[in-house]
This record gives structure tokens, sequence and C-alpha cells, in this order.
């Protein structure tokens, strides 16, 4: 799990915070065994946005592009992990926060949250890939309305938009996370791994080369000894 410890700042993203989300990251890679990853903010709030204090220090187009080029890498390592990445969004989630929770696999939202890609409020457009995958998740008018109105949706819209996976109650959404995780790793890596691997390539690439990658991780998984042990457990269950 990867909590954001800056509550006195909304645990707004600071070039430290940066660094440990990347080091993370890099740590799940490493960790083949894990199957889930859970990210949240301490205090009440998710990630409101970056340290616009410790940023607006970052001058020139030069530090612009090398700010949006490494947390873009970042977004990009874990939207690509093996393991399945879960959002849990508490209080406030802006601007460059809404862009690392659209980078996780899913999203759990407390129904009091509140949810907005606010960098136009700043003159800016999303740098992270957030707006990529933004269209990805809601589709392209919903995603033009709500970065061009700088809209704040609290959780249940953004469960109606398509934008987070399941709302919950205020203080829930941590332990939902948990549960949500301990529950698909019960299905095994492999299992795993190859479900989170075909909806990604189902989603983004042709839908012919789709086809042949879930007939091969189909026929690996159907040969396995696991595969073969639920269903004799199921099987000795009917008699």
């Amino acid at each position: 799990m990867f909590t954001v410890v800056r509550p006195e700042r909304h645990n707004a993203l600071d070039l430290v915070t940066i660094d440990a989300l990347a080091d993370f990251v890099l740590a799940l890679y490493e960790r083949p065994e894990l199957q889930v990853a859970v990210i949240a903010g301490e205090g009440g709030s998710f990630i409101a946005g970056g340290d616009l204090a410790e940023f607006s220090k970052l001058k020139g187009e030069d530090a612009g592009r090398a700010l949006s080029v490494r947390m873009g890498k970042i977004l990009r390592d874990l939207e690509a992990l093996p393991q399945v990445s879960i959002a849990a969004i508490t209080g406030h989630a802006y601007g460059g926060g809404v862009e690392l929770c659209l980078a996780c696999d899913m999203r759990i939202a407390e129904r009091d949250a509140l949810i907005g890609l606010t960098q136009a409020k700043f003159g800016l457009t999303t740098a992270w890939g957030g707006t990529a995958r933004l269209v990805r998740a809601v589709g392209y008018s919903a995603a033009l309305d709500l970065l061009l109105n700088r809209r704040i949706l609290h959780g249940q819209e953004a469960f109606d938009l398509g934008l987070v996976n399941r709302v919950v109650e205020s203080g829930q959404a941590v332990g939902a996370a948990w549960n949500m995780g301990k529950d698909i790793a019960k299905l095994g890596r492999d299992l795993v791994v190859g479900i989170k691997r075909l909806a990604q390539s189902s989603d983004r690439g042709p839908i012919e080369d789709a086809y042949v990658d879930e007939t091969a991780t189909f026929s690996k998984l159907w040969a396995s000894e696991r595969h073969e042990r639920l269903v004799r457990t199921f099987l000795e269950r009917k008699q």
C-alpha cells in the first residue's frame, strides 16, 4: 500500500512524494508474488493535485516538460504493473491526484469525496496522461465537460459517469479497497495477471490481437493444476 502523508497540504504531491511513488512502483515489479496494490491518502483526503507552492518554483518550458515526462512515466509504469492497483478516494482529489487515480486499474470513492480535473483553473491542461485516460473512462463529450468547465464531482456523480467503480460511505474507502484486494487475491496470481492483461489488450490494441492473446492465456490456465483442482472440488460437491 502507498499512502501519501501530507495532510497539511491535503496530500498534494511534492517532488519527494513523487520520488517515493516511483520507488513504490519499482518495488512492485520486484515483488511478483503480490497481486494487489492500494493507493490512498492520509488525513481525510486522497491527493489534492500537485503542490503548487513547490511546483511554481519550476520555471520555463524545459522545467514543465521535465515534470510532465517524469510523472507521466511513473503513471505509465503504474498502469503496466502486473498487479491490480486500486485507488481509495477520500476527501479531496484534484488535478494530478485524479490523474493518478485514473492510472490505477480501479477506483473506490467515498460518497462525499470531491473529484475534479481542475488544471484549467490555472491555465493548464493535464500533464501526466490524464486527458487520454479520462476520455477512455467517460467518453469524449463528458471528458470535455469535466475539463473545460472545471467540474467538481461528488463520489456518486463520479460513479454515475463511470469515473469510479464503486461508491462507499465516508470513512470506508480504504477498507473497501483492502477487502476488494483480498477478494481479488483469492483468484491466484496467474489468473489475476491474465485477466488484467486481456482487459488491457482488448481496450487498447487491435481486437484480433486480443482474441489471440485470450486463447493463449486461457489455454495456459486450462492446463494449470489450480484449474483442475477447482473443477475437481466443484464436481465432488455435486455428487
